[in-house]
């Protein structure tokens, strides 16, 4: 073999080492391009986020820093067949009690609460109050008279915060079943009442229904509108708003019914009822005009 063809053989075994080593460099070393890429058929799995971190709920701050059990709210509902109030705590569940009373008194002056209905219901909480000793302060800013008017739940009236004792009246449509229990976060104590039955209430002149009646009777219990109870004047109030120009003749002819000639001298019967078993307003159930058979 000549010497140029030695060298021709030398050079394309040398350029082939070359090109071998450069197809053996890692993609990952500096400077070296590496292979392309393939673009692959199969879906890649989309990935999975990372969970969020847990937090856990921070409790309230208690109400007070003193130990006890400090009420906080009061909320009512009606419910489909049954009313509900709940009295909420800080600092734990207290001790709890209730019974039917026929007076609710304000504990420790004895005075009577005034509550709307035909039942009442005493509520008390052992260990419990609506003040903090220190500093000084109410726990519940709430009213101290809720008035919903419900079915059965009429009112929750406080009746008393003395020396750890918590008490409240709760007036009622009917005396009836109730369901008294308690729930955890945040600590409540519940009271359920069944809907009382009472019927299509009487009236037909300015107390026309039950919650218009409940909320007459309480204004009246407290001291409002005192001649309502008495059906001679009540009947004077219906014939006024007739003929206020004029002051007709009432005549009573029985416990409840009137007679009272108009202007004209017409003479209606006017008949009216008590329509609860406590004291209460009087209401019109029956009017019948002097042209009309009695």
């Amino acid at each position: 073999m000549s010497a140029f063809a030695r060298l021709t053989t030398i050079v394309a075994a040398a350029g082939l080492a070359v090109l071998a080593g450069c197809g053996t460099t890692p993609a990952s070393q500096p400077g070296s391009a590496g292979p392309t890429a393939q673009a692959s058929s199969t879906p890649r799995a989309p990935a999975t986020p990372s969970p969020a971190p847990t937090t856990r709920p921070v409790p309230a701050p208690p109400a007070c820093l003193q130990p006890g059990s400090y009420l906080t709210a009061i909320q009512v509902g009606e419910h489909g067949g049954y009313d509900r109030v709940v009295f909420r705590f800080s600092g734990g569940l207290p001790t709890y009690g209730a019974d039917y009373a026929r007076t609710v008194y304000e504990d420790p002056k004895g005075t009577v609460v005034p509550l709307p209905g035909q039942a009442y219901l005493r509520v008390v909480f052992r260990g419990a109050s609506a003040t903090c000793g220190q500093p000084l302060s109410r726990t519940y800013t709430g009213p101290s008279v809720l008035t919903p008017y419900y079915p059965e739940l009429l009112a929750v009236s406080a009746a008393g915060d003395f020396e750890e004792y918590l008490s409240f009246g709760i007036g009622l449509a009917a005396r009836g079943t109730y369901h008294m229990y308690t729930l955890t976060g945040p600590d409540r104590v519940v009271i359920d009442f069944s809907h009382a039955r009472l019927g299509t209430f009487p009236g037909i002149w300015d107390i026309p229904s039950w919650p218009q009646y409940w909320s007459q009777q309480y204004s009246w219990l407290n001291g409002h509108q005192p001649w309502l109870s008495n059906p001679q004047m009540v009947v004077q109030a219906w014939a006024r708003s007739l003929w206020p120009a004029t002051t007709p003749v009432i005549a009573q002819i029985d416990v409840g019914t009137f007679k009272v000639t108009e202007p004209s001298g017409r003479v209606d019967t006017v008949s009216g009822t008590r329509p609860v078993t406590t004291p209460g307003p009087w209401v019109i159930t029956t009017i019948v005009p002097a042209s009309l058979p009695v």
